[in-house]
């Protein structure tokens, strides 16, 4: 009972505590993480409650992988990144030899362990590993001693394309070499044929038996083995290269966690990787399919049907389909992936070290889209420039994420899930809209293989979701998804199993406090099973983030953290 001074009588000795799930009156007159608008009913009642003056949160939801290359890859500057914000660090395979790759990845243990030593927590970085694929790539250019590296091709000369060998070495702007043999009968005269996604434009005029003939019709300077993509032929490219073979064991032997496979055609492409994986069969990986082409997204349903995730090139894809209409396929692809609970990757090649107003907008159209997590082509960066870009990149995600229409997106992917759910499922589905109905800070979760935790992610809360597991691989599977934020849990586990649970659960909020993600008297909702096991999550519970580790019992009786 409250005070009242006009009954002296009914006046408390201490007075009132206001419980943790109650808010003050002035705090529903304040647009903190654009809440006001993420429930509204329509979506024009939703655009007017967006207040430009609201605050993103803390935690960011959507991930970041970046691109290693030689200014970047050193242990201190890959420490830099990681703490800067990134999730997952990528190798691009067409590029650099394996002895390079290799030095690239103790470099990544290294930072690993540098973090570790600072921090006391294992940080689970991903490590991406990006195949070749069955691509085309121009020669080198060593045929003038004036432009040894690269040639200049100017607009209106002709140019020969030879695919005999003993051109490889020798390219100048008169002829080079390019990697598919049968360029001849896969080119007609007037198809278009880009070099480096359309930096520079061929047209073919005559097509003899070892060569093409072109006419330049957009110059510009051609650098050793970029790539080639013939416009209006299809080539007849194989699966899997013997390149790539090797590729993929070197992969497997790294411990890589996600493999990248460029310029995927079909589904059986995919197939054909995995099979190759099982004959090595070392280590579990993820394999992911890049979208580069128009072939790759009219056979986009039957390669998400067998990809354990997506990576859409909107740079190669815009060559294919033209500027206006990548909007289209990546509303259609993001949706897709959505719908089956896949995670998908979106590659953004930022020019400089300050985004474009263009390019944070399409940063922050592919959030509100629904992507899992944005990929930054930083590879020729140094360490500073690649730290600017990731917090550049860090607010652009934070502040799209809270504009999200948070009852459309629940609503629509709940009405979606067929009945009946398993149980993990439903749990996952009844979490979210716990953590909704509550505002809640955080979701918890403890995970064996990480499934519990996707299916949270599925139905893309507005809080992260802390994912504590026993197992590294799981963990740093788990970056690839939306708003989880795994832990690696490395402490013995507790003879009971009970109070090993509470233990983990209690490391989970303690990370969150550390992160700033939970305050005191915060609503985290915990998602965890009932017995000891994989398959047996069907329990869920809201606690209150206490300013510290006390008892889980406070006067009122509320459990608390």
């Amino acid at each position: 009972m409250c005070s009242d001074d006009k009954n002296p009588g009914l006046k408390l000795k201490s007075p009132c505590r206001r419980m943790p799930w109650m808010m003050r009156l002035e705090d529903q007159f304040i647009p903190v993480n654009q809440l006001g608008a993420a429930y509204q009913k329509t979506r024009i009642d939703h655009g007017m409650r967006l207040n430009v003056n609201s605050d993103p949160k803390v935690a960011r939801l959507t991930g970041i992988m970046v691109t290693l290359g030689e200014r970047n890859s050193h242990p201190m500057g890959i420490t830099d990144i990681v703490l800067a914000g990134a999730d997952m660090v990528r190798m691009n395979m067409s590029h650099k030899e394996q002895k390079w790759h290799a030095v690239t990845v103790q470099s990544i243990r290294e930072a690993g362990n540098r973090i570790h030593r600072c921090s006391r927590e294992v940080f689970p970085l991903a490590v991406a590993m990006d195949l070749r694929g069955p691509e085309i790539r121009t020669g080198i250019f060593n045929g003038a001693e004036k432009s040894m590296g690269y040639t200049e091709l100017k607009e209106g000369n002709l140019v020969k394309l030879m695919v005999n060998d003993v051109m490889k070495r020798a390219g100048c702007d008169k002829c080079f070499w390019v990697s598919y043999p049968d360029l001849p009968q896969a080119c007609k005269t007037g198809d278009k044929i880009y070099i480096d996604r359309g930096a520079v434009i061929l047209e073919a005029c005559c097509v003899a038996e070892c060569s093409v003939t072109c006419k330049v019709l957009k110059g510009g300077s051609v650098r050793d083995e970029k790539l080639v993509q013939l416009v209006d032929g299809v080539p007849e490219l194989p699966q899997v290269s013997e390149q790539d073979d090797n590729d993929i064991s070197l992969a497997l032997g790294f411990e890589c966690d996600l493999l990248i496979v460029s310029h995927v055609r079909d589904g059986r492409m995919i197939c054909a990787v995995k099979d190759s994986i099982k004959k090595v069969g070392i280590h579990p990986i993820c394999v992911m399919a890049k979208i580069c082409s128009n072939q790759g997204m009219d056979a986009f349903d039957d390669i998400l049907k067998v990809a354990d995730g997506i990576v859409i090139d909107r740079a190669e894809i815009e060559v294919d389909i033209g500027p206006e209409k990548v909007f289209l396929a990546q509303k259609s692809m993001i949706s897709k992936c959505n719908r089956v609970g896949k995670p998908v990757i979106i590659a953004v090649r930022i020019k400089g070290i300050e985004p474009s107003y263009t390019e944070m907008n399409d940063i922050s159209c592919a959030v509100l889209d629904g992507v899992d997590s944005i990929f930054l082509a930083t590879g020729d960066l140094s360490v500073e420039d690649t730290v600017k870009v990731i917090k550049n990149v860090d607010i652009a995600c934070r502040e799209a994420e809270c504009a999200r229409w948070q009852r459309q997106n629940f609503e629509e992917l709940s009405y979606k899930a067929l009945i009946p759910l398993d149980p993990t499922h439903s749990i996952a589905v009844a979490a979210v809209e716990t953590s909704m109905k509550c505002n809640a800070a955080a979701i918890i979760v403890t995970t064996t293989t990480g499934r519990s935790a996707m299916m949270l992610s599925i139905y893309r809360p507005r809080c992260p979701i802390v994912a504590v597991t026993r197992y590294g691989v799981v963990a740093r599977w788990l970056q690839m998804y939306f708003g989880i934020h795994p832990i690696h849990y490395r402490n013995p586990p507790y003879p009971d199993w009970s109070r090993d649970m509470d233990s983990r659960i209690q490391h989970a909020m303690n990370h969150s406090r550390r992160q700033r993600f939970v305050g005191v008297g915060d609503a985290v909702v915990i998602v965890s099973g009932w017995r000891q096991g994989a398959g047996f999550t069907n329990c869920i519970r809201i606690v209150y983030a206490s300013p510290g580790h006390i008892p889980n019992q406070c006067e009122d009786s509320e459990e608390t953290w």
